[in-house]
């Protein structure tokens, strides 16, 4: 499988290349030629299988040109340690939640930063001495610092927008030892844009050799295919007379709607997908429009979606051919406010008992009076309700119960390296 930049003129790239350098050399995204269809019979066995035994069998038709059966199992099976269980809403006929937040950071970003670690060493095993530079709005810090938690060669680097992360979620990354954190006097946004200037910038890579964290990297987003085929088989063995599945994903970098459609184009038989945005509704406009207007993100009580500039959507139109009709078909665009979402998280935990966090509200809310008779909805529960407590303090007046994961959790955690969204600022932490 060979890859090619989004920008157009890069092309003919490997997968490892790919991953190791993050961004093509034109400023694009790295794609695939084409996503390689799953064997019928896959599906037809898909609602008896494990998320290991999904997740061997995307993989392996991913990357099984580069590595053993035995290597890729051993990668799969460690990444996916933990429970994704569907659970079923009684207040809402027809809707489910796949619950991606039982993983060591309470982060459905815990599978794609455990993957990336585990499958670095496998292709490169004599490389030592990475670094390893991400921006984060909230999760992928906490999850790539667990990763690469027992990897003392590697060094992360974290950049955090000032005063747009809880204290919880920036403790995640900053009691590592190997994990520089950098808070940034800036949005998600401008992280963002320093992460993909420091990957371009020749000089900085040949004293520091880079290689990005966020999802931007294809090592990270892949992993994030296997969930979809996990959800349809969920939902096909609960619910085995169901219709159509329709899954609704809360949208902020589009990362994870990408590994969506690229599972719908590896064949997985979901009849349309919902992307829900927050205020910071880019996504949902370029649908209406077929205009792209990057603007400033917003803030709001779903953090880990205030993106205003998602890099994700080049791979998403790439996907596409750039057929906006197309990816109409496939995808309906829906953007809620803080109200709604507060509303929402209220709602369910009044009639069920149940702790929504803000974007697991904000898909489920997409769902809601959007399915028809004979469609089942699962709605994608990305991150535990504990790391969002001013949103749920709002919602039902008092905190969620935090999971094992959070005892002992060090909210007095080292100062980050403070500077402002310039360049040479990032440079200088990366050499010093």
């Amino acid at each position: 499988m060979l890859f090619h930049s989004t920008n157009g003129k890069t092309r003919g790239v490997t997968f490892p290349t790919a991953i190791v350098n993050g961004l093509a050399e034109d400023g694009g995204l790295f794609m695939p030629a084409g996503m390689p269809p799953l064997p019928s019979a896959f599906f037809r066995n898909i609602p008896e299988m494990s998320l290991q035994e999904i997740g061997y069998v995307v993989c392996n038709t991913l990357l099984g040109d580069l590595l053993s059966s035995g290597e890729i199992k051993s990668i799969v099976d460690d990444s996916l340690d933990f429970p994704v269980p569907l659970r079923e809403m009684k207040s809402s006929k027809g809707i489910y939640v796949l619950e991606l937040f039982h993983g060591p950071t309470l982060s459905f970003k815990d599978a794609g930063a455990r993957f990336m670690s585990r499958l670095l060493p496998a292709l490169f095993p004599d490389v030592h001495g990475r670094t390893v530079l991400l921006a984060t709005s909230g999760d992928s810090g906490g999850a790539l610092a667990d990763s690469f938690k027992d990897s003392p060669d590697t060094r992360v680097i974290v950049l955090f927008p000032r005063g747009e992360l809880s204290r919880q979620q920036i403790a995640m990354f900053c009691n590592r030892p190997n994990v520089t954190a950098v808070e940034v006097g800036g949005t998600f946004d401008d992280c963002q844009a320093l992460v993909k200037q420091a990957l371009l910038d020749k000089e900085l890579n040949t004293a520091q050799p880079l290689t990005s964290g966020n999802s931007i990297n294809l090592a990270r987003q892949f992993p994030s295919i296997i969930y979809y085929f996990h959800a349809y088989a969920r939902a096909k063995e609960i619910a085995p007379d169901s219709g159509k599945v329709v899954m609704s994903v809360p949208c902020g970098n589009l990362g994870n709607l990408a590994a969506a459609l690229m599972a719908k184009k590896m064949g997985l038989p979901v009849d349309r997908f919902i992307g829900a945005n927050n205020a910071n509704d880019t996504f949902v406009e370029y649908l209406q429009t077929g205009g792209l207007r990057p603007r400033r993100a917003l803030m709001t009580l779903a953090r880990a979606m205030d993106v205003g500039n998602p890099s994700n959507l080049a791979r998403i139109i790439d996907l596409y051919g750039g057929d906006l009709d197309s990816l109409r078909r496939d995808v309906v665009g829906v953007a809620f406010t803080d109200r709604d979402i507060i509303q929402t998280m209220r709602e369910i935990y009044q009639s069920e008992g149940y702790v929504f966090g803000p974007q697991t509200a904000t898909a489920y809310r997409a769902l809601q009076g959007n399915l028809t008779s004979d469609e089942v909805g699962v709605a994608m529960a990305t991150g535990h309700p504990a790391k969002f407590p001013q949103a749920v303090m709002e919602a039902i007046g008092h905190t969620s119960t935090p999971p094992p994961q959070l005892d002992g959790l060090n909210l007095l955690s080292p100062p980050a390296v403070k500077i402002p969204p310039t360049k040479s600022a990032l440079a200088r932490v990366i050499l010093r």
